[in-house]
């Protein structure tokens, strides 16, 4: 039988949990029969709400299990790769995600990655489905993970009393009802909560050691390892995974609909500081405090046991605690995953059920097919989650980061080069995908850098070569995308939500 406050930690987080799905209620309250409402909010999210989610859905399970390990299991070079990220994706949220919300405010209806770049690459099929492929491949199995990552801290924190398939089941179940029936709006209220939940919820951890454990937390800690003083490993594996990390972060897939569903241009502001701020504090300056009093308080923890290290301080926290820690570190996971299987399911219902399959289809049956998918989606990935990771859905998680990062040559050619066409885009990211599927199946290391950047270098030396020897764009998408965006007025273009056309077929 569980203890006293696991019993009452349990209820706690029971009574949280029903409360997203109320949450989830009210957005469906204010959502209309209509996909792009039910995906983007048709761009009427607050700069304030846009900003939690961006916390939320960033920072994902590795906030409460893989922060502190990697602390933990690195030392000083876990610190380095994660606030070496801030460096790059503050300016890369904003400078790219400024293109996105801009076109996405002048007349458009867009709902996924494909409807933005279909849209400047003159409607090409072939390069929906690709990125299509990208977003749902890469992505399906993350989403797992974040299930696996509730389990874990379900089973960690009752001590066992519930298994990690039942706590997957458990939350998971919670988190496709809310997803079904609030859509974009449900989905930024509960991320909202969840953020504020899990930025409290470390810092309360951190807060506990400063307060709890003797002496020079630093200090006991580089006696007992040289790692927490020395960089141990290659500096260009070091500096280019925390830059492609942090370049990819404006493309990730579910980020793109972030953009989209921005009221303002301060939204686009506010995800970049989002992100910022999550790295800064929560991810090194909080984790590194955590990895380090681990290394002085639990000796010899190896493998996936090192990324229980937050989870263990919590467990020595006073037991009426329990319930909101278990709380925020469900909440951590739930807020990244909860956006994902929003974003797989709009490019279920918008880029191949709308688009390549049905064709006109009125938006009340859009709209309930979409609510259907999504809720299947999550239940999908929740019986993936229970199952062991075979080799081949790890090589997909490890394909997830560098197989986003293939779609910032593609958004920034899009904006920024004239004389980007649909052929060099569709075949640039083919052998970026085939390059990187290549390198991580083979285990070949291309100079020690990160797998991203070697796929990203063969996609573009593909795709201004073929892009040259194929015809130009129309001059209409050009005009739009490359000038029209870059001399369009922020104040004028907020609140301008409309409807553009959908892109169709080659």
């Amino acid at each position: 039988m569980p203890s006293l406050w696991v019993t009452v930690g349990l209820v706690v987080t029971t009574i949280y949990l029903f409360f997203l799905i109320y949450l989830g209620y009210r957005g469906s309250q204010l959502t209309l029969d209509d996909v792009s409402d039910y995906f983007v909010a048709e761009g009427s999210i607050s700069t304030l709400i846009i900003f939690l989610t961006g916390i939320g859905t960033a920072l994902s399970s590795f906030t409460f299990l893989g922060s502190g390990g990697i602390t933990y299991s690195l030392g000083i070079a876990g610190i380095v790769i994660i606030g070496a990220i801030v460096v790059t994706d503050i300016p890369a949220m904003i400078i790219v995600g400024e293109k996105f919300w801009k076109i996405s405010k002048m007349g458009k209806d867009y709902v996924t990655p494909s409807d933005l770049l279909c849209d400047r690459f003159d409607d090409s099929k072939w390069l929906r489905v690709v990125v299509a492929i990208i977003a749902v491949g890469f992505s399906f199995f993350y989403i797992a993970i974040q299930f696996k990552g509730m389990g874990l801290v379900l089973n960690v924190l009752t001590d066992g009393f519930v298994s990690q398939d039942i706590g997957i089941a458990y939350v998971g179940v919670f988190m496709a009802i809310y997803i079904a029936i609030g859509g974009m709006r449900g989905v930024a209220y509960t991320d909202a909560l969840q953020a504020i939940l899990l930025f409290g919820g470390m810092t309360i951890v951190a807060l506990w050691i400063i307060f709890t454990v003797p002496g020079n937390v630093y200090i006991q800690a580089a006696q007992q390892a040289t790692k927490v003083t020395t960089i141990d490993g290659n500096l260009v594996n070091l500096y280019t995974v925390a830059a492609g990390f942090g370049l990819s972060l404006p493309v990730w897939p579910h980020m793109w609909e972030r953009y989209f569903a921005a009221k303002r241009h301060s939204g686009v502001w506010g995800l970049g500081f989002a992100e910022g701020i999550g790295d800064t504090f929560l991810l090194t300056l909080f984790a590194g405090l955590i990895g380090f009093a681990g290394i002085a308080t639990f000796t010899g923890l190896e493998g996936a046991q090192a990324d229980t290290v937050i989870l263990r301080f919590i467990q020595q926290m006073p037991g009426p605690m329990l319930g909101i820690m278990m709380a925020a570190a469900i909440a951590a996971a739930m807020s990244t995953a909860d956006s994902i299987i929003l974003m797989v399911g709009s490019i279920f219902s918008r880029d191949i059920y709308q688009v390549l399959l049905a064709g006109d289809v009125s938006e009340e049956r859009l709209s309930t097919y979409s609510k259907g998918v999504s809720g299947l989606i999550a239940l999908g990935a929740l019986l993936v989650a229970t199952r062991p990771l075979g080799e081949l859905i790890q090589l997909v998680l490890d394909m997830s980061f560098p197989g986003y990062f293939l779609l910032l040559p593609v958004a920034v050619a899009a904006f920024w080069w004239p004389r980007a066409n649909k052929y060099g885009a569709v075949a640039g990211l083919v052998s970026g995908v085939a390059t990187l599927v290549y390198l991580l199946w083979s285990g070949i290391s291309v100079w020690d850098m990160w797998v991203g950047f070697p796929a990203a270098v063969v996609q573009i030396a593909v795709m201004v070569p073929v892009t040259y020897l194929t015809p130009e764009p129309p001059a209409d998408r050009v005009q739009e995308f490359v000038h029209d965006v870059r001399a369009a007025d922020p104040e004028r273009l907020e609140g301008g939500v409309g409807h553009h056309r959908t892109p169709v077929n080659d």
